[in-house]
């Protein structure tokens, strides 16, 4: 496992994936987007190629510097005599050595709106060059050059290696000219290729990358193949402004190099560091054909009886039959952690519909008055329409805010009602701490920008005491001389003037169980009390999970449903009942069937800290949802094993009395590693 550096607010977006089998190698927040300083300068590259194979420009065009092109910095332009290169030359040189005024020169030429509408065109959201090189930055200027996530880069990188978008011969001259990049001090520095010198097999790595470095970013994006794989990697870090972390950082990305080398075949040629990396890995587990049905089940029941596990209870059976295969007190309820997000998940789909969305109204209370009505959409943003957040496809309040403008130009004064889960806005047991400083839930209000997060892209950042505080600040800044305070709807309000929605209930799903975002699921776990008639109340909630989960034909024998999240230690769920609910979903039965695919996948979308080490011979074949609260780490799902056979599973490594620890959470990926290398041999 690569452990990834937070000190000095250091950030990071990775991912790494083969190309051809897409495989997930590695990530880690791979959707956070990230200031990556020259990376952006990809886009005009690759618009310039696009114009090529259009017929509408030419590589053998003459650019002239002009003064306003001088900016100095990286390159090697500003030291040469000839002020007129080709369009091809200046290109090269941005790919080569990151040339700052050949940058500048050639988005005079192509136009940066030009190049910013050709990143939307190709897909990207969040990936973008931002403006020319300026410096100082002048008022009204975009503050970073360029931004971008791993998982964009990565995909243009592997579209790029597979000529997808541009002709053979366009993608042969970008290859080429990233293939000359100068700069080996990131994720390349492992391979001691000379620099400019790497567009062919050295040490059997072949090698194309651009970088970008300014004092507070690293970032490195290519391709690197061996003589029978090629992987495409983005490594992206971000740090606060006054610190350097530019040491851990490199450290870092030199151990993705290292990964990535493995992963080709590469044969490190230092042998003291080859030996040091040997000793520090652990042998990857693995299975012959000439264990013996009775070695595999022995195996099996090591792990399954591991004392790291505590007081465990689990069980294990055969997707397509539904026989037992393996258990421990199956029906011995445990806390649930977030593994009762199956269950909100679940009901939200059956409840809500896969394509419903929450909304967020504005309805007329006079002639200048308006009142927002907060649906419970936790992900609404006040970052700007098109921009980053930390929640995938968010409504905006700008969006909200142009349609106000718009059907009621004599808004004077508009109340925010955020009453529709007043009656449970937090459980008496969940920590406090939470909200600050581990940064993990907010107060649970129907309206809420951006889960009541600080920093709207950061997972984790500090919630506030006043959530609806935050949206009048937002709303505030858009509106100018409105006057904006808290307040309910009247009988009888007006028509709608202004509404946005959230992304469809499938995606709010999926991001649920990806992040295991606890506001989200508690948000989710209200509307569907209020669907089936209840309140947000917390007596409501308890009573409306119960008879919806009794509504879909599951057995909650012994189950209490405390709330959405697994935040309280209250919640039990026995390995029997959340089993029985995953296998309904494997064997395709609605709305079961819906939620699995959702389900965090090892070595792509689950978290990196799952399957490390020996573990990692899993692959991508467990489809899982994890939990920790202090008493219990929870994990459940579907494993496939090496006989392609599929086991539904459920684990609770469980301690009421001492806080459970990392080791707990290793065991469990073991016990789950042996159902996929021995479990065909279970009956």
């Amino acid at each position: 496992m690569i452990d990834f550096p937070t000190d000095d607010g250091c950030r990071w977006s990775v991912l790494v994936r083969d190309i051809d089998s897409e495989q997930v190698l590695l990530q880690h927040s791979p959707e956070r987007v990230l200031s990556t300083a020259s990376i952006g300068k990809l886009f005009l590259l690759h618009r310039i190629l696009t114009e090529v194979d259009a017929g509408t420009r030419s590589l053998d065009e003459l650019v002239t510097r002009l003064p306003s092109d001088v900016i100095g910095g990286s390159g090697l332009w500003q030291k040469l005599q000839q002020d007129a290169l080709s369009i091809y030359d200046l290109a090269a040189l941005v790919g080569a050595v990151s040339d700052n005024d050949a940058t500048n020169a050639l988005l005079r030429v192509v136009g940066i709106d030009a190049v910013r509408e050709h990143a939307r065109e190709l897909g990207y959201q969040h990936s973008r060059l931002n403006d020319a090189i300026r410096w100082p930055i002048p008022p009204g200027h975009p503050s970073r050059l360029s931004e971008a996530n791993a998982s964009e880069m990565v995909d243009f990188v592997s579209r790029l290696q597979l000529d997808r978008d541009l002709s053979p011969g366009s993608g042969d001259i970008f290859r080429k000219w990233l293939g000359a990049s100068a700069d080996m001090s990131m994720v390349a520095s492992v391979f001691d290729f000379d620099g400019l010198d790497h567009d062919c097999f050295d040490g059997g790595v072949w090698l194309w990358n651009k970088t970008g470095t300014i004092s507070t970013v690293r970032a490195d994006v290519g391709v690197a193949m061996g003589r029978s794989r090629r992987v495409a990697y983005a490594v992206l870090a971000e740090w606060d402004a006054g610190a350097d972390a530019r040491g851990p950082v490199l450290e870092t990305m030199a151990e993705v190099g290292q990964l990535i080398g493995e992963a080709i075949g590469w044969q490190d040629p230092r042998p003291k560091r080859s030996a040091a990396r040997a000793a520090a890995v652990p042998a990857v587990a693995s299975v012959s054909a000439s264990v013996s049905a009775a070695d595999a089940r022995a195996a099996i029941a090591a792990a399954a009886n591991d004392a790291a596990l505590r007081d465990v209870r689990y069980l294990v059976l055969d997707g397509d039959s539904g026989a037992p295969l393996l258990e421990r007190s199956p029906d011995e309820p445990s806390p649930s952690a977030s593994v009762m997000k199956t269950v909100t998940g679940t009901l939200a789909l059956a409840n809500l519909g896969a394509d419903h969305r929450i909304p967020t109204r504005v309805v007329r209370a006079g002639d200048t008055e308006a009142v927002l009505i907060g649906g419970g959409d936790v992900t609404l943003s006040r970052t700007a329409t098109g921009e980053p957040t930390f929640y995938p496809h968010p409504a905006h309040l700008d969006a909200l805010a142009d349609q106000l403008r718009t059907n009621m130009p004599g808004l004077k004064r508009l109340l925010l009602d955020d009453e529709l889960f007043a009656a449970s806005q937090w459980h008496p047991t969940w920590d406090p701490a939470g909200r600050s400083p581990e940064n993990y839930i907010p107060f649970i209000g129907a309206l809420q920008v951006d889960g009541d997060r600080d920093d709207p892209l950061m997972d984790d950042s500090a919630r506030s005491e006043n959530p609806v505080g935050r949206v009048a600040a937002g709303l505030g800044a858009l509106l100018g001389d409105v006057d904006i305070a808290r307040g309910s709807a009247p009988e009888g309000a007006g028509d709608e003037v202004a509404r946005v929605q959230s992304a469809p209930m499938t995606e709010l799903v999926r991001e649920m169980l990806r992040s295991s975002d606890n506001a989200l699921a508690e948000a989710l776990v209200r509307l569907v009390a209020i669907a089936r008639g209840g309140d947000a109340s917390w007596d409501s909630l308890q009573r409306e999970i119960r008879a919806a989960v009794a509504d879909l034909g599951l057995d909650a024998s012994g189950c209490e449903f405390v709330d959405g999240s697994g935040l309280s230690e209250d919640n039990r769920l026995t390995p029997r009942f959340v089993a029985e609910l995953l296998r309904r979903g494997y064997l395709g039965e609605e709305p079961f069937a819906s939620l699995v695919p959702l389900l965090t996948v090892s070595s792509q979308t689950m978290s990196p800290a799952r399957f490390t080490g020996a573990n990692r011979v899993v692959g991508n074949s467990v489809r899982a949802k994890t939990g920790f609260i202090n008493s219990v780490h929870s994990l459940a799902g579907i494993v496939t094993t090496r006989g392609q056979r599929n086991l539904v599973f459920a684990v609770f490594a469980c301690d009421l009395d001492t806080p459970v620890d990392r080791e707990a959470r290793l065991a469990v990926d073991r016990l789950v590693t042996a159902l996929h290398l021995h479990g065909d041999a279970l009956e």
